[in-house]
């Protein structure tokens, strides 16, 4: 394999690695949040004094 797509590979597993980190919590908020009845409002999920 050669090496600039190895290169390319590294930095495609590195960005999705980032991206799943710091995307997969924002994500499950935000189905949680659509798909209930009634929505709160968005201050009341991200204050814990609201």
């Amino acid at each position: 394999m050669n090496d600039s797509v190895k290169e390319v590979i590294i930095r495609g597993t590195a960005f999705g690695k980032f991206v799943l980190h710091w995307g997969y919590i924002p994500l499950i908020i935000y189905i949680g949040y659509k798909s209930s009845y009634p929505r709160p409002p968005l201050a009341r999920i991200f204050s814990p004094m609201a």
